[in-house]
């Protein structure tokens, strides 16, 4: 009745492997890391599975914007994450509340569907192999640890795949034979 968005459980970030300047990743330049490079940062499943609650009751953001306690970019805040955060492999899953009529027409329409979590991470600057759910293996120059959830945001291309999106559905109601959807 008040036009929100509720979501049961979605993917919010998965455990891969993933691309990220230098730059982007603490202490990297102590480890010979070049700023405008591009290294390979394993999301472990084990500390994934750790983080999730950490992610419980953080605001969802429309893009990514720095925000803190002090500086809590409510112009960007567009709803929150729930408080059922769980990992089952590969996928960091959790509820969420899309309380802005833009975003929720922006996940209707493809705009801003897929999640990018935003996190701090000690990186740990082991080099190896991933093997993914395909059993492919995939080479990392580091792994993150230490996953604290910062934020959420509705993004048109997330970094952990086109498969970590609002889990938005009509089946339901597609399936539902006519009588049914006006019981719904």
């Amino acid at each position: 009745s008040n036009g929100y968005m509720h979501i049961a459980i979605t993917p919010i970030s998965k455990a891969c492997v993933n691309p990220y300047l230098g730059r982007e990743i603490a202490g990297s330049e102590e480890h010979g890391f070049e700023p405008n490079k591009i290294y390979y940062g394993l999301r472990d499943p084990k500390e994934l599975e750790k983080a999730a609650k950490t992610f419980d009751g953080m605001p969802l953001l429309l893009l990514h914007h720095k925000t803190d306690a002090e500086n809590p970019a409510k112009e960007h805040t567009v709803g929150s994450i729930g408080t059922d955060g769980k990992f089952e492999a590969p996928y960091l899953k959790n509820s969420m509340t899309i309380t802005d009529a833009k975003a929720i027409r922006m996940v209707e329409d493809g705009q801003a569907q897929e999640i990018s979590c935003s996190y701090r991470f000690r990186p740990d600057f082991t080099a190896g192999e991933y093997i993914a759910e395909d059993g492919s293996k995939i080479h990392y120059d580091f792994i993150m640890r230490d996953i604290e959830g910062n934020h959420v945001a509705l993004v048109p291309e997330g970094r952990a795949g086109h498969d970590v999106k609002v889990a938005d559905s009509n089946e339901l109601i597609n399936t539902a034979t006519k009588e049914e959807r006006r019981n719904i």
